[in-house]
């Protein structure tokens, strides 16, 4: 495997009833969990938001108020959150966007429900970093915008079947990290390194 694991790797990706990480809410949580041995688990809960879904968000995700509120709707965050967190225990974390968007958001979320999360003892990579840094030449009137469904396209050759699905964007981000590492040999080959390297990205772009 290109990408060598001391411990456990959870991806994980939002869908969410906004992009503000501050004031929106988790409607849908995926997470991958890949083991040391390169074997994947997967886990998806949909939750009740708390709040009613914009139309703006369900025209993206395709999740409506009414599927997740009410007496028939889904169960909250906090109630679903110890199986969550038992699949992400002594794992480190990535995704796409993950360092800017899910993790912050998902992390907000745990404070207002009171769920014991922290990301202080964890290495994350995100994938979206590693696209920016990579391919500087990208243009974005002809190929478009440096989302998910670009990346996995120009990476792995293939469309995201199920876009904008936290199970299949989860999967997905998997994919995109794994073919980065194997188009660029120069990426360190341990989370601990790309940790680093996604770091330094990040302060560099908002410096």
């Amino acid at each position: 495997m290109v990408l060598r694991l001391d411990r456990a790797l959870v991806f994980l990706d939002l869908e969410t009833t906004g992009l503000d990480i501050d004031k929106d809410r988790i409607v849908e949580i995926g997470l991958v969990r890949m083991e040391t041995d390169g074997t994947r688990k997967q886990l998806v809960e949909r939750v009740d938001p708390g709040i009613d879904i914009p139309e703006q968000a369900t025209k993206v995700h395709g999740i409506r108020t009414e599927e997740v509120r009410g007496l028939f709707g889904r169960p909250k965050l906090a109630k679903v959150a110890p199986r969550l967190l038992a699949f992400m225990a002594d794992a480190d974390l990535a995704g796409f966007n993950s360092m800017n968007y899910d993790l912050p958001l998902f992390a907000r979320e745990c404070v207002r429900h009171q769920i014991n999360f922290s990301c202080a003892d964890r290495q994350q990579v995100d994938a979206k970093i590693i696209f920016n840094v990579k391919e500087t030449s990208w243009d974005r009137f002809l190929m478009g915008p440096r989302n998910l469904t670009a990346a996995l396209r120009h990476y792995c050759g293939r469309e995201l079947e199920g876009a904008h699905s936290a199970a299949a964007d989860a999967d997905a981000s998997v994919d995109v990290l794994l073919a980065q590492l194997a188009r660029y040999p120069d990426l360190p080959r341990e989370v601990a390194g790309l940790h680093e390297f996604c770091v330094r990205a990040r302060q560099m772009a908002e410096t």
